[in-house]
């Protein structure tokens, strides 16, 4: 199964935002969009899931359409983790319990508790189950929205800057446990993302946008200097450190 979007369009009120985006991802691959502010990276992954109506394109999850099904069963196939999410009085679990919104009919169940329980323990938050979100930290609290995204039982993962405003630890640490949770879910995961070496670290594939459209989509193995002073017009170089690549502005 392939998660592909093609043609994707985008206007905000008549002005082109996206124009002909589109890409084909393998399940366990995580793709980070990158690109300058307001090359379109965060509206690209609201087209994906409908949070906003694309002018035209399609996004298929393997045979389904996601953009002909209904908010309710498209959350079923897509969590969404977006770059600003309001501080709750609700405890980790109330919060994480929310993800399962989509498969409830009238109130929770078994089934939907036990997958909740599932995902606090996978995430690591079993000690804070009971705390008030609002009393976390901000690598908690990103951790909590994963989870919450992770309640839906998606096939895809869509998110919006996930390490924003962390400091570098948490942002290994937020990074590492998306990596791990689409690879051994095998989930389709599409990372908004600014932080250029966070992204080689931890990506497959490199969609970079540039004035409204595609300007490349590249493998670990394709990334190159050029493109990433093409897209950023900053001079880099692409070092080898302990076995990890690392963009240098030089």
């Amino acid at each position: 199964m392939r998660l592909t979007a093609a043609d994707i369009h985008f206007s905000y009120n008549g002005r082109p935002v996206l124009s002909e985006v589109g890409f084909s991802l393998k399940c366990g691959q995580i793709m980070c969009v990158l690109g300058v502010n307001g090359a379109g990276k965060s509206t690209l992954l609201k087209c994906l899931n409908r949070i906003i109506e694309p002018r035209s394109g399609s996004v298929h999850l393997g045979t389904d359409d996601l953009l002909s099904m209904n908010r309710n069963d498209i959350a079923k196939k897509v969590g969404y983790v977006p770059q600003r999410h309001p501080t709750t009085r609700l405890s980790v679990f109330e919060s994480v319990l929310l993800g399962r919104k989509p498969h409830i009919r009238w109130a929770a169940g078994k089934d939907d508790y036990a997958v909740v329980e599932a995902v606090i323990r996978q995430i690591g938050l079993e000690r804070l189950a009971m705390r008030p979100v609002e009393n976390l930290s901000g690598g908690e609290v990103q951790k909590v929205v994963i989870a919450r995204a992770l309640a839906q039982s998606p096939n895809v993962l869509l998110l919006d800057e996930p390490t924003s405003n962390l400091d570098l630890g948490n942002q290994m640490e937020v990074m590492a446990l998306i990596r791990r949770i689409v690879r051994t879910r095998g989930l389709f995961a599409v990372v908004a993302i600014h932080d250029l070496n966070m992204a080689v670290r931890f990506g497959d594939k490199f969609l970079f946008l540039k004035d409204r459209q595609i300007h490349s989509l590249a493998s670990r193995e394709e990334l190159s200097a050029e493109t990433i002073e093409q897209v950023y017009g900053v001079k880099v170089t692409l070092k080898e450190i302990n076995g990890h690549t690392v963009v240098v502005p030089v």
